[in-house]
């Protein structure tokens, strides 16, 4: 395989302390990169003064700064950093974490030595405000910090599937490196949509947090890997949590359902688009589930909740179990008033 060029796109906003020690992890890259995109989106504080003075300081004249004058969101700025990118191969990059040094040199690596390869994630260790390493428990048949609701193999590239992508995310986005052909064909199918609703609102696609999206196609390409090996430090700090919050109270509970169908109904949008008959049925399915999981959650019928969480035991096992169940709990609860 000819040698790839290989780029970092990185999105800020309101930048604190952590953004130079961010940016120095990326110039200390092994293999450096060839250009490093950074989009902001409107920051209202000194960022990009700062990205000027820290880009100057180090004489970087491949990476190039753009600023957004409204604020857009950062699914839009990732967009914008993406479409600015020229490399063949683009590192999703947040302005707040801390890569290793081997992080573009090991992954790059994977795709050389796996041409199949669209989507890659590597692992992180969670890291706190300083820096340090939090420790965090690893369920049975679980990796990536729970995030993979299976086993996979220890420290080896592991291939990933559409069902493991269905009902969550598997890998945060600053964890993630993609093929220029992917982040092209993510553009257009944004693009795509927008042309045929009349406002953002409407772009159900746009529900779906970028990486996640990217991840899906990744997928539909049978070209998705995960690499069982921490590459990066990602940042938990007050602004910033991993997602993973099991939420007890009812009304944050019913919010995060709602959500979490509008995003299968995003994740129905993308591959009623791309995918195979095969994946298209299986979606359908989980869309299906979710909204019933929503009518079930508004009208406070437990009756519904129990029969759903018997009947898709067998299908979705214990991930479900544990969702449906706590739906049961926070619902019983909210007739009590606890």
């Amino acid at each position: 395989m000819e040698k790839m060029t290989i780029g970092c796109a990185l999105t800020t906003y309101n930048s604190n302390a952590y953004l130079e020690q961010q940016l120095e992890t990326l110039v200390k890259q092994l293999h450096p990169f060839d250009e490093v995109i950074i989009v902001d989106d409107a920051s209202s504080n000194d960022t990009v003064d700062r990205l000027h003075q820290f880009i100057d300081e180090h004489h970087l004249d491949h990476w190039k700064v753009f600023r957004h004058e409204q604020n857009c969101g950062f699914i839009q700025t990732f967009q914008d950093a993406l479409a600015y990118s020229n490399s063949d191969l683009l590192f999703l990059c947040d302005h707040d974490d801390l890569w290793n040094p081997n992080k573009t040199q090991v992954m790059l690596e994977q795709f050389m030595t796996q041409p199949k390869t669209q989507v890659l994630a590597c692992s992180f260790n969670l890291v706190d405000e300083k820096g340090e390493l939090i420790e965090d428990e690893l369920m049975n048949n679980r990796a990536n910090h729970n995030l993979i609701r299976r086993s996979v193999e220890s420290g080896k590239l592991n291939e990933m599937f559409m069902q493991d992508i269905l009902r969550y995310n598997f890998a945060p986005g600053c964890t993630i490196a993609l093929k220029k052909e992917i982040a092209q064909e993510y553009l257009e199918m944004i693009s795509k949509q927008q042309q045929s609703v009349s406002n953002t609102e409407e772009n159900i696609i746009l529900s779906l947090p970028h990486d996640w999206a990217i991840s899906v196609l990744g997928a539909v390409h049978e070209g998705l890997y995960y690499l069982d090996q921490p590459l990066m430090g990602y940042r938990q700090h007050a602004n910033n949590t991993l997602g993973m919050t099991r939420r007890h109270d009812y009304a944050d509970r019913l919010k995060a359902a709602k959500l979490e169908a509008k995003q299968k109904q995003a994740l129905a949008a993308i591959i009623d688009q791309k995918g195979s008959s095969k994946q298209k049925e299986h979606i359908h399915q989980v869309k299906t589930l979710y909204e019933k999981r929503v009518k079930a959650l508004e009208n406070k019928n437990l009756f519904l909740l129990g029969w759903m969480l018997l009947t898709t035991w067998r299908q979705w096992k214990e991930g479900m179990f544990l969702t449906l169940g706590l739906d049961m709990k926070t619902t019983l609860f909210s007739f009590v008033g606890l």
